[in-house]
This record gives structure tokens, sequence and C-alpha cells, in this order.
């Protein structure tokens, strides 16, 4: 069986240190003059263009803004200087469970984040992974993560040339489940992240684990997630080729 993994970024791939974050606030002040420290943004599993356009609102501009390029090409200059200062870590087990995700064994790894592709891609070079995840979903796509998973899921099959028997997202936040419910995609969730492993498991995910250090464990839960979704049916090639234009 041909299986595909979502990754999340933030929490679940990297442990960033809130480069994002404060690349987001030195945006604004840049472009807005926004002096705020903007201490109550929740920005967890949220995707870029939804934090934006909610930031955009609190100081009264168009919500629409969050499409700016001028905003982004802003945003990432400064997301690539915090980064390079601060760059972050790996979270436990990530390099050796991208390592494990080979086409002979049926497990296929992308991306499903709500970072701008271009962020995500920031954000993943200093940790020498972007190459083990060569395509995915992004805020870029789509500011609701449902609909950016499952652009990740089509653009996955057409990438990889096969056609996925289940899809399982792997993310730290309660948002991540709710999106692979909403496609019929199986979730596990990881503790490296804002939410502990019980607040997680209060959420309905079938599958917790504290982090992704122990791959037999990882794969079993992914097992256990795809055993637990009960999806519209399978996503990969073929069924991406009509979204084809939409999926970038």
């Amino acid at each position: 069986m041909n299986t595909l993994l979502l990754f999340d970024l933030d929490g679940t791939l990297v442990i960033s240190e809130g480069a994002g974050r404060r690349a987001i606030i030195r945006a604004f002040g840049t472009l807005y003059g926004s002096g705020s420290d903007w201490a109550s943004l929740n920005t967890a599993g949220r995707t870029d263009t939804a934090i934006f356009a909610a930031m955009l609102c609190e100081i009264g501009r168009d919500p629409a803004e969050a499409w700016s390029p001028a905003l982004w090409e802003t945003y990432f200059r400064f997301l690539e200087d915090e980064v390079g200062r601060r760059p972050g870590r790996l979270a436990p087990g990530v390099r050796e469970l991208l390592d494990y995700c080979r086409p002979a064994r049926g497990l296929f790894a992308a991306l499903g984040t709500g970072n701008l592709e271009r962020g995500a891609r920031i954000k993943l070079e200093p940790h020498g992974i972007n190459d083990r995840l060569p395509v995915g979903g992004f805020g870029s796509d789509a500011a609701v993560r449902a609909e950016l998973v499952r652009i990740g899921a089509l653009r996955a099959g057409a990438h990889y040339g096969v056609r996925f028997d289940r899809v399982v997202v792997v993310g730290d936040t309660p948002l991540d489940a709710e999106c692979a419910r909403e496609n019929g995609f199986g979730a596990v969730l990881v503790g490296t992240g804002p939410y502990s492993v019980d607040a997680l498991e209060r959420c309905g995910a079938a599958a917790v684990l504290p982090d992704l250090r122990d791959t037999g464990r990882v794969l079993e839960a992914v097992e256990q997630a795809a055993g637990a979704s009960a999806g519209p049916g399978p996503a990969g090639a073929d069924s991406g080729q009509g979204l084809g234009e939409a999926a970038g």
C-alpha cells in the first residue's frame, strides 16, 4: 500500500523558536508602522495568510492585503534574517523518519503547512531536509488549512506518479487533526509544539505521540490513524488530474 505522510512544519519538523512570528511583526512594523508587540497573536496551526489577514483587520486595513506581494517579500526578507540568526532545531526523530520514507517501502513524504511556500523553504534550509520534502501544500495556496492539505496530497500524487491508498497528516495542533478529518485523511499528532500530549488526546486524534523519535512507533501510529480515518477514498495522481491548475 502506498502511504503519504503530509508533514506540518513548525513544532512538528522544526522547533523554530519564533523566527516566523518575529519576522511577521517586523514586516508589519516596516510596512504599516505598527508598533504593537502582538503579544496576544495566536499563530499555532494557522496559515500565514490567515494570520496576515487577522493582523490587517486589527489595524483597520483590508484583509485582502494578506496576499500582497509587497507584504510577502518584506516578510521573506525578515524571515531570512531571523532564521539566519536563530535557525532553531529539528524535532527529535525527524531526520530518521524522513530517511525511512522511500518509494520502495510504499512510504512518501510531502509538506502540508500553513507557511508560505518560500517561507517554508527558508525555515527548512538550515536543516538540510528540503530535498526530502520536494512538494506539498502551503499557506500560499490557500488560507484554509483543509484546502491546502488537499492540494498537497494531489501535488504529491502527481510528483511521485503514484496513487496513494492512505494519506496521514502529521502535525502538532488540533487544527492538524481537524483538517485531516475534513479531507478523510488520518492524523498523527506529536507533543513537540505548543500543545501537550494530554491536550492533543482530548481533541479526538486517533494517534498521539510525545515526538517522532521512535520510527517504529510512528509507523504503528500511522497504521492506527489510517485505520481510524473514514475518508471518501484515496488521493493521488489519478484523482489530482482535474485539479492541476488550482493546485499550481
